[in-house]
């Protein structure tokens, strides 16, 4: 795998927001896309992220070959992806490629940057790195959910952000809900004290049922001032929420009641009339009492 790097920034972006959750990632490189994959015990109470991202809104030159269906996986340590995608911000070009130094497996970057005298400078950057088996992926699975009671568009994740940051001070959980008629709440209670944040006028994004059947969707069989509830761990709630980083175009959050919160973060461009980069997918499971 070799290729140009020429958006190091949304690289960095999608990487900040899953270190939030993991010190470890996984990287799945496929011809036309990237994955970001944290894989965490839900039952356990953890949080999971897949996330998709197009190859081209990154990369130029960008070459895949593996004996696997031109497929390579990678787990890497965030910190030293961070570190070397820092280095990227601002240089005049950026290759990276996988190969080996001292018969180890290395994610390399070369970067060439311009001295004060004008001549240009290469930093190279190794990154140690673990290449997983297609046997190892195969026990690696996206969660499998029932269809959503509700899903709307959220508001801006910073101001959620900045709300859910005051709550934690009150309880371990928050309790978020929603209907189909672009309402939104926050809650969180204790034995002295209830504090609720209410949303309204959002967007309910409509289903394409083209592609969808009608009569297997709740959301499109309830009446739309009905609440769906999901009572979550604060601590996942705001490690999703550093998902802001990616500036992201929508977020959609779907409830699925007694399971979990699926929430997608899709990643635009600066242009509005710009194809999407990508989507980041949370998992974050429900807390029973």
């Amino acid at each position: 795998m070799r290729t140009r790097v020429i958006n190091p920034s949304v690289f960095l972006k999608v990487a900040q927001a899953v270190e939030k959750l993991s010190k470890v990632c996984l990287l799945k490189f496929i011809p036309e896309k990237i994955h970001f994959i944290v894989i965490t015990d839900m039952e356990g109470g953890g949080v999971q992220v897949w996330s998709q991202i197009n190859a081209s809104s990154m990369f130029v030159d960008y070459r895949v070959e593996s004996a696997h269906e031109n497929e390579i996986y990678l787990e890497i340590q965030l910190e030293y992806l961070l570190r070397a995608l820092k280095s990227c911000i601002g240089s005049l070009d950026v290759n990276m490629k996988l190969t080996k130094r001292d018969g180890l497996p290395t994610l390399s970057f070369t970067i060439a940057n311009q001295s004060r005298t004008g001549k240009e400078v290469l930093l190279t950057q190794d990154i140690p790195i673990k290449v997983l088996t297609p046997n190892q992926m195969e026990t690696i699975k996206e969660p499998l959910v029932p269809e959503p009671q509700v899903h709307i568009m959220m508001p801006p994740l910073l101001s959620v952000r900045t709300i859910v940051e005051r709550m934690r001070n009150i309880s371990d959980h928050v309790i978020v809900s929603a209907n189909m008629n672009g309402e939104f709440t926050l809650r969180v209670e204790s034995e002295a004290v209830q504090v609720e944040t209410f949303y309204k006028s959002l967007i309910n994004p409509e289903l394409d049922l083209s592609q969808v059947d009608a009569s297997r969707q709740p959301s499109l069989n309830r009446d739309p001032e009905n609440f769906a509830f999901a009572r979550i761990d604060i601590r996942n709630f705001i490690k999703f929420l550093h998902s802001y980083h990616v500036s992201p175009s929508n977020v959609v959050c779907c409830i699925i009641e007694d399971h979990a919160l699926v929430l997608y973060v899709y990643v635009g461009g600066n242009n509005p009339n710009q194809d999407q980069y990508g989507v980041l997918t949370y998992y974050v499971p429900v807390k029973h009492l």
